[in-house]
């Protein structure tokens, strides 16, 4: 796909969580937990990075390796390093790799719970548009719900309620 022109792909998704914002920051925000709530995904912490621009004296942010499982015999591969943490309210991830842009968690507070929400925006090449976005969207709707079931089981837990 070397030379093929390249599309904005946008993918924006939610998830209801039954859980206080602080609590689903806590599993949000540890990206090298998400395997153990995100069924299928691989992450791979790698030595930390400048942003570009930064300077050779600008802080280092985190780089993980992220696998997604895109469809039942294929991985969707990116680098993701952290940009931006807002406390308790989200993070965003610079990307690299198949998807090479930014995604974005922020957490609403609502009635009985959280939303989550999740933004991507992002340049692929254009022959792969299609499978790409449709890739994405399914990992991430697997995270979430993963994280949504972790989180209520704890919760349940928590309560002394029989999972």
């Amino acid at each position: 796909m070397k030379g093929s022109p390249l599309l904005e792909l946008h993918v924006d998704d939610d998830g209801f969580v039954r859980a206080p914002v602080a609590l689903v920051h806590r599993r949000l925000s540890a990206v090298d937990d998400w395997p153990t709530w995100w069924p299928g995904l691989r992450v791979r912490a790698m030595p930390p990075e400048r942003a570009p621009g930064a300077g050779a004296d600008g802080p280092a942010q985190e780089v993980w390796a992220l696998e997604l499982p895109a469809a039942p015999l294929r991985r969707l591969r990116v680098a993701a390093r952290l940009h931006d943490r807002r406390h308790e309210q989200g993070f965003l991830l610079a990307l690299r790799g198949e998807v090479n842009g930014r995604a974005e968690f922020w957490l609403e507070p609502t009635g009985g719970g959280t939303v989550v929400h999740h933004l991507l925006t992002a340049t692929v090449p254009s022959a792969s548009s299609r499978r790409l976005q449709r890739d994405y969207r399914r990992a991430v709707r697997q995270g979430l719900w993963g994280l949504k079931d972790r989180l209520h089981l704890e919760a349940r837990t928590s309560a002394g309620l029989v999972p």
